[in-house]
């Protein structure tokens, strides 16, 4: 899916796409995810499922991937910064206080609530990745605002059952 249009965000040089506002039927809030993409003429949207425990959604600015959201389920007895340790991007993190985030300017970690389980996937938790592959975005308290909306999409979808 490419979008056009113009925007009014921030960044270098203009941006002449429009953020759409589900990523990979996933709900988003255009202006979180907004501070991590750059200038640009397109933005398209891809998902990919690299396996049966994970699905990818990769948006790309004029081809380029610039953020990348994941869904992934892990052992119910995992903690955010262990499964931040598997994911480029989350490195020096911090954990929240109540232990379900762990974010740095470029990528963060969120853990879903108790309440969200699946049938195909006992005995596991669904956790929410974000990564920011564009250069010169980092924002760490504009990325701890964005895992806590993911994770809220998350908990809102299909994929909480």
């Amino acid at each position: 899916m490419v979008m056009s249009a113009c925007s009014n965000g921030n960044g270098e040089g203009e941006k002449k796409y429009t953020v759409p506002s589900a990523l990979c039927e996933i709900k988003a809030d255009p202006k979180l995810i907004d501070p991590f993409l750059p200038g640009g003429d397109s933005l398209a949207v891809k998902s990919s499922n690299p396996n049966g425990g994970t699905k990818r959604c990769d948006v790309t600015v004029d081809g380029k991937i610039a953020v990348r959201e994941i869904l992934v389920w892990w052992g119910d007895r995992e903690t955010v910064a262990t499964v931040a340790a598997a994911y480029a991007k989350t490195d020096d993190g911090k954990v929240t206080d109540d232990e379900r985030y762990l974010y740095s300017g470029v990528g963060a970690v969120g853990k879903t609530s108790e309440a969200c389980k699946s049938t195909e996937h006992p005995d596991q938790d669904l956790y929410g990745v974000v990564q920011v592959f564009a250069a010169g975005r980092s924002d760490p308290e504009a990325m701890k605002e964005l895992i806590a909306a993911y994770i809220q999409g998350l908990e809102a979808s299909a994929e909480c059952g």
